[in-house]
């Protein structure tokens, strides 16, 4: 009995455990049931209430500042991304086809959020043991794009559901897909289709082909490694796919498909940097007049018209690489030595061509305006417009040799001297062997003579802004300016005496189409006299001429008229160059940026070679054409012996230039009773000092170890007839040169 009951026993209490374990699981299942539901129902009403109560952010889609050419090439882009916006219909129909076939085969059909792709993208992870898929639409990513971090946290992907649902809410499907088509990025700093279509092919995006437009789409999930300049059989097999995609999606036809296929890739070439110290002048200009502007140079797409024309900088860029001294970097790693090259039209102030240094990724200083620069004997273009426009004709004497002027300080003393071996021509030398040879006592002495406030003001006139101290040594560039400055000054002299603003822009349109700005050049402002001008450019060709400092210059212009200076400065420190012709204006330099160490040459030799291969370049297209002569200028027979309008007997001369308020007095000397005196033992005139025009400048001019070039003007027309001048009524023909 008892070991019965206790058997039959047993079973009711296990049965109560059992029911009781029973009771008590239910009970949590129906509790986590209950927090389930509730923790659904309170985010399902979290989400709607943001989806219907979070407002969404107006898109804010940075897009690149372009920077145009004259002719309206883009010189380069300034963006935080490299972004162009287009309408949709300049969008091919290929390139949002591709884009959905690839990235969101039921664009069309789902809210923004499509669970069928989650769930595909969630097998086919499992399957591969990795992502190989994602189940984001393209309304998910351009919520992403646009509004949220790439961060990958659970509130980033809340917040992408809440904002793509708002996304399809306010915006129709094709509005999103244009959106998501000027958002994407697509490799090699190209953000959107148009940008990309650029850099990959250089055409617009409207242009592209079908085989195009799916080779961009198939870079959309690995741009950096897809991209055909890195793997273009990646490329291809991607691009490959997506056309396979969209014959099965209906797209296009299998027959099409096959035909994309086989179209050959033509890369436009990544694009390289032009004009990039240009490009800092222009934005550094911009904001100085519109600081309000700060925070749309990089991100609000403005439009900006400049004066530089791309085939001359890219010529600029070329020669300035091809003729500069070897590179050696100094202490602080740039590279040295360094340079600038400006070039200005002299008839507008328009700047065409701007270099700040030999490499902008090495040094961002722009040399061209922001570094002053010592410019030696090219400072002596103001000088000599000062002689000439203070009454001086050119076949004015002084006659090099020692002499000394007060120093900058008081007690001091500045001695001057020539370069080279022979520190002196002992010799009378005219204002054009002087400018052309560069002396540097003749020049001395006619700083003295016109006064260093003089040289100043007529420095000042003609466009230099930098401090000048007011000493002798001014007339040789012992002041420092900026090869801007250098080249605005030549260009006052290639334009005849008129004096124009640089110009850098000329219009900048915003995103809307708004024009901010729009410059034309300013009215030019005559500050010299024609004919000073053109006498100054008259000696300053023959510099380029036989004898003269940049003689080696010369035939790399061929024909054209040019004139130019030389310049170069104590221990060979600086070198420069500076000329223009009719059409173009430019000034190089050349120099360590902290004079640490010499140049391996003159500013013939280092700059000059820049200045003229350039010149010839850039003025390639440009038909030669000389300066017209002023109403006020004359060109007249000098005598060779004194420098005066030549006489009846004064068969030895030549032709030379004058304003005709200044002209030189008549030769009075008679040759053929010197000719006669000289065979009989006699010296000629008696009394003439050395400082007298009655002092020979011939070519047998000063010591046989120095000896002055005889140089004479190669524009000059021919010579009037022998007889000319010995009649009466015919003195000392004035005729007009040769236009």
């Amino acid at each position: 009995m008892s070991q019965t009951g206790t058997t039959s026993e047993e079973p009711r209490a296990w049965r109560w455990e059992r029911s009781q374990d029973g009771a008590s699981l239910r009970r949590w299942a129906v509790l986590g049931l209950k927090a389930a539901l509730a923790g659904g129902l309170l985010f399902a009403f979290v989400f709607f209430a943001l989806v219907l109560f979070l407002p969404l952010p107006s898109p804010s889609i940075p897009e690149a500042t372009r920077i145009y050419d004259r002719n309206g090439e883009r010189v380069a882009s300034l963006f935080v991304e490299n972004r162009i916006i287009i309408p949709g219909n300049e969008i091919p129909e290929y390139m949002k086809k591709a884009v959905i076939a690839i990235e969101d085969r039921r664009f069309y059909k789902h809210f923004g959020i499509d669970p069928a792709s989650i769930v595909r993208a969630i097998y086919h992870n499992l399957k591969a043991g990795k992502i190989v898929e994602g189940g984001s639409t393209i309304t998910q990513q351009l919520a992403k794009n646009l509004f949220l971090t790439p961060e990958r946290t659970v509130r980033r992907k809340f917040l992408e559901a809440v904002y793509t649902i708002k996304l399809e809410m306010r915006y129709s499907k094709d509005e999103i897909l244009d959106l998501y088509l000027n958002t994407i990025y697509l490799g090699h700093g190209a953000y959107g289709v148009e940008v990309a279509a650029r850099t990959y092919f250089g055409k617009p995006a409207k242009d592209l082909s079908l085989a195009e437009c799916a080779l961009l789409a198939g870079l959309i999930r690995s741009p950096e490694t897809l991209s055909p300049y890195r793997n273009m059989d990646r490329a291809v097999e991607m691009r490959n796919t997506v056309l396979s995609l969209m014959a099965e999606q209906g797209y296009i036809s299998r027959e099409q498909a096959e035909k994309a296929k086989k179209e050959k890739v033509v890369l436009a070439g990544l694009p390289k940097s032009v004009g990039q110290y240009f490009v800092d002048y222009v934005v550094a200009s911009l904001l100085e007049k519109h600081p309000d502007l700060a925070d749309k140079v990089y991100r609000g797409g403005l439009e900006i018209y400049t004066t530089l024309d791309l085939r001359m900088q890219k010529i600029a860029e070329r020669v300035f690489a091809s003729y500069m001294p070897p590179a050696s970097k100094d202490k602080q790693g740039i590279e040295q030595p360094q340079g600038a090259l400006v070039a200005i039209d002299p008839s507008t102030g328009e700047i065409r061509a701007m270099v700040g240094g030999r490499d902008y990724s090495n040094s961002q200083l722009n040399r061209a305006v922001a570094a002053r620069r010592q410019p030696g004997s090219a400072f002596k273009i103001f000088l000599y417009t000062a002689v000439v426009d203070q009454g001086y004709p050119v076949t004015t004497v002084q006659t090099c040799e020692p002499v000394s002027f007060p120093g900058r300080r008081p007690g001091e003393t500045y001695t001057p001297h020539d370069y080279g071996q022979f520190p002196y021509h002992n010799a009378p030398l005219n204002i054009r062997q002087a400018v052309a040879i560069s002396d540097n006592v003749v020049a001395a002495k006619w700083a003295s003579k016109v006064g260093p406030a003089k040289i100043a003001e007529y420095a000042r006139k003609m466009g230099v802004k930098s401090p000048l101290e007011l000493n002798i040594p001014l007339a040789l560039g012992a002041s420092e300016v900026t090869p801007l400055e250098m080249a605005r000054a030549c260009a006052v002299l290639a334009s005849g005496g008129l004096r124009t603003e640089p110009i850098a822009i000329l219009k900048v349109v915003d995103s809307t189409g708004r024009v901010i700005e729009q410059n034309k050049p300013s009215p030019p402002v005559r500050v010299l006299d024609e004919g000073t001008a053109y006498i100054v450019t008259s000696l300053l060709r023959s510099v380029l001429g036989p004898g003269g400092t940049g003689e080696s210059l010369g035939p790399v212009l061929g024909n054209r008229p040019a004139a130019g200076k030389t310049g170069t400065t104590d221990d060979h420190l600086d070198a420069w160059f500076v000329g223009y012709t009719p059409d173009l204006a430019c000034a190089v330099y050349v120099g360590w940026d902290h004079r640490e160490k010499p140049l391996p040459g003159t500013g013939a030799t280092v700059a000059g070679p820049i200045w003229a291969h350039f010149m010839a370049a850039a003025l390639a297209n440009t038909p030669p054409r000389d300066w017209e002569v002023p109403s006020n200028v004359v060109w007249a027979p000098v005598c060779d012996k004194t420098g005066n309008l030549a006489g009846p007997t004064c068969f030895a001369r030549h032709m030379e230039v004058f304003r005709k308020d200044m002209m030189p007095p008549v030769c009075d000397r008679n040759h053929i009773l010197d000719f006669f005196l000289e065979r009989g033992g006699a010296s000629g005139t008696p009394g003439a000092s050395p400082e007298s025009p009655e002092k020979t400048t011939g070519s047998d001019a000063g010591t046989s170890q120095n000896p002055v070039p005889d140089i004479r003007p190669r524009e000059a027309p021919p010579l009037p007839g022998p007889l000319e001048g010995l009649f009466p009524g015919q003195q000392a023909p004035a005729v007009p040169a040769p236009r």
